[in-house]
């Protein structure tokens, strides 16, 4: 039997100074799916993504998080600048999977491309091919799609999910 994992905050405030964040909040996100945070810039969206990953504590409220494998793709990919895209993703993976990853997002001709060589959304499917590899319990993807075109988001948004979906992990999308 599969038992399902919540990730449960209650009654969760953030400040940054001056400014409250989250003011008591209080959410459940289900296990073992995909799960979107909508709003404008500046609402706590990347807050609660940070709380969930441990990256920040709360003011106050508790966070019951089952999971301890999460990984996070950011809107801005972070890439070693020294190391090659296939040498990016081997770092938390095997070469076999590696390539297999990054030819599943069509950057099997990029392998041996430093970030510097690599456009922009290239860049950003390489991170998120990283954050994949690690084969996390939850990816939290905080406007990992942002800075590709739209065709191209289309299809690795639809190659995350049957991803996701397989391996029966929770996501947690950040997007506008």
């Amino acid at each position: 039997m599969n038992i399902q994992k919540d990730i449960v905050l209650t009654n969760v405030t953030k400040r940054y100074e001056d400014e409250t964040v989250l003011d008591r909040l209080t959410l459940t996100i289900r296990g073992e799916g995909v799960t979107a945070l909508m709003g404008e810039s500046g609402r706590g969206k990347s807050t609660l993504c940070a709380l969930i990953a441990g990256l920040l504590s709360p003011d106050a409220g508790e966070i019951q998080n089952p999971y301890r494998k999460i990984s996070c793709a950011f809107q801005e990919p972070r890439l070693f600048p020294w190391m090659t895209a296939l040498e990016n993703v081997s770092e938390v993976s095997d070469t076999d999977s590696a390539i297999r990853y990054l030819s599943l997002m069509a950057l099997d001709s990029d392998l041996d491309k430093y970030p510097a060589e690599l456009s922009g959304g290239m860049k950003q499917r390489v991170a998120l091919i990283r954050t994949l590899a690690t084969n996390p319990d939850v990816l939290l993807l905080d406007e990992a799609f942002s800075a590709l075109d739209y065709q191209t988001r289309l299809t690795v948004t639809n190659d995350v999910y049957k991803i996701i979906k397989k391996e029966n992990k929770t996501a947690i999308m950040v997007t506008h």
